[in-house]
C-alpha cells in the first residue's frame, strides 16, 4: 500500500535515486548525471517555501515523485505553479498514483496563491500523460522542439 507525503530531509537520498531513474529513462539520458549536485539540488527544494517534493512511497521506497514549484513570470504579479519532475517508477505506472500526485501538487500550489498550474510532458517517455492531463482538465498550450548541436 503506497502512502503519500511531502519530502523530508530523510528522504532526499530516495528521491535523488527515483530522480536518477527518470533521467536515464527521459530523452535527458545524453546528459551526465552529477549525483552530489542533484542531492544538493533536492535538499534545497525540501528546505523551500516555493518548491515541493511530493512523493508515493511504499516503506521507504519512492515508487513516484512530482516536483514542482510556483513562480511569477518575469514580467507579472501573479503567482502561477508547475512541476518539474512528475515521474512514477515502471513498475507502479497505470494506476492512481501519478493523479493523487498531481492532486496534492494543485491543492498545494492553491494555498499558497497560485492561479494557474502548468505541466506538461516533455521527457519523451512514452506514457499516457497528455491523455491523463486532459482528463485531469488541463489543455495543449505550445509544444517542445529540440536539435542537437
Amino acid at each position: 500500500m503506497k502512502e503519500y507525503s511531502t519530502a523530508t530531509l530523510e528522504d532526499s537520498l530516495e528521491v535523488t535515486h527515483i530522480w536518477r531513474m527518470f533521467q536515464r529513462e527521459s530523452s535527458q539520458s545524453f546528459a551526465d548525471f552529477d549525483w552530489d549536485k542533484a542531492y544538493d539540488q533536492v535538499v534545497s527544494w525540501i528546505g523551500s517555501d516555493d518548491w515541493e517534493i511530493f512523493l508515493a512511497k511504499e516503506g521507504i521506497q519512492v515508487r513516484g515523485v512530482l516536483i514542482g514549484g510556483v513562480t511569477r513570470y518575469p514580467y507579472s504579479n501573479t503567482l502561477v505553479a508547475g512541476d518539474y519532475i512528475w515521474y512514477i517508477d515502471p513498475e507502479h505506472r497505470g494506476g492512481m498514483t501519478g493523479v493523487r500526485l498531481m492532486r496534492m501538487m494543485e491543492k498545494w500550489a492553491k494555498g499558497r496563491g497560485a492561479v494557474v498550474m502548468e505541466t506538461g510532458a516533455t521527457s519523451g517517455i512514452e506514457n499516457r500523460a497528455a491523455g491523463l492531463m486532459e482528463r485531469l482538465g488541463y489543455s495543449p498550450v505550445g509544444m517542445l522542439m529540440r536539435k542537437g548541436l
